[in-house]
């Protein structure tokens, strides 16, 4: 199946081919059915990444490119696919729609896809045809299988976010507004801090997160800005120093920011222009969720909660990439029950 599809970055125009690469026949049942038997009925056979939270139904993806759709107690609902021979750097769900972002920076592609909920998903082309494609002259766009639609980003991807109905995505290049069929509502310069100018060129943007008072973007040496959702101009700057870098932000609007740090702290606060707390945690937090009126998160062999009591440390023997409604997932793929089970 052809697609006419166009580079956001450049604004040229490609046809691009699908080439869906299904396993089938015998083999492939005898691989499935062997893989069942091998794994336990919630669990995932290969190394998970992240969760792209939805409503009813969440995407799991894995190191590699792996994706699932999974429900709310992390069981599957679908085949495990591949649908590009890259790994995911990012993905969220808007409506009923998986939009990601793949990177590989060894052959120094990215592709940006949406992928529907409610169909089921299946393979897409090989890393060797995706290798074969680059080098030849005359070769075709390998994209991802499954897609509404798909675009072939010329600078290289850092994160994804949302606003409303509408995808806001940073590259190194820029910051840019789409909707959901991949038309440019807006793009801006990124966010520049004065402070922390001398470092700009190893900086990074490490969350995109919609709250009351626009679009945050947040830097990896801690700059804050906040952008005008309507047009993508800046309405509020600082920079935080936490004393570490930022790995990952959280927003809710009963809990506030939750800030992750990479040597194994967190940083809380209320309001995006209060002063921060920070809090030891004694090794990195992965992920995190705001339920029952406190933090509870997973990380680095540890599950943590903080409370109007404090906080509170239960070490784990895995690494919890992810914490779903009060369930673990590990590096291993299995599901757990997050360590604190009572209430606080």
């Amino acid at each position: 199946m052809r697609e006419l599809v166009s580079s956001i970055i450049s604004g040229t125009l490609s046809i691009v081919v699908l080439l869906p690469m299904p396993m089938g026949g015998i083999a492939g049942r005898i691989l499935s059915w062997y893989s069942k038997i091998l794994t336990k009925p919630n669990e995932v056979d290969f190394a998970p990444e992240r969760i792209s939270r939805g409503s009813n139904i969440h995407v799991l993806f894995g190191t590699q490119g792996e994706l699932v759709k999974i429900n709310r107690e992390g069981d599957p609902l679908g085949p495990v696919v591949t649908p590009f021979p890259a790994p995911i750097i990012d993905g969220l769900i808007v409506e009923q729609v998986w939009i990601g972002i793949w990177l590989d920076r060894e052959f120094r592609q990215a592709r940006m896809a949406a992928l529907p909920i409610d169909k089921e998903w299946g393979d897409g082309s090989s890393r060797d045809h995706l290798r074969t494609a680059i080098n030849s002259l005359n070769g075709s766009e390998v994209v991802p299988s499954n897609s509404l639609w798909h675009r072939v980003l010329d600078s290289e991807p850092m994160k994804i976010g949302k606003s409303g109905e509408n995808v806001v995505f940073a590259t190194v290049s820029g910051i840019y507004m789409i909707n959901s069929q991949a038309n440019e509502v807006w793009r801006g310069l990124l966010p520049r801090w004065p402070s922390i100018s001398n470092i700009s060129s190893y900086d990074q943007i490490v969350g995109i997160v919609e709250f009351s008072g626009g679009i945050s973007i947040w830097s990896k040496a801690g700059g804050v800005s906040v952008l005008d959702p309507s047009n993508g101009l800046e309405i509020f700057s600082k920079v935080i120093d936490f004393g570490d870098s930022v790995a990952n932000v959280i927003f809710s609007d009963d809990g506030g920011w939750f800030v992750m740090l990479h040597e194994g702290s967190i940083a809380i606060m209320d309001k995006i222009e209060d002063e921060h707390r920070i809090y030891r945690t004694g090794s990195p937090v992965l992920d995190a969720e705001f339920r029952n009126g406190y933090w509870r998160w997973t990380g680095w062999r540890q599950d943590g909660r903080l409370s109007s009591s404090g906080i509170e440390i239960s070490k784990r023997g895995n690494v919890g990439v992810a914490i779903l409604d009060g369930r673990v997932l590990a590096n291993d793929g299995s599901w757990r029950e997050w360590s604190f089970t009572s209430p606080t």
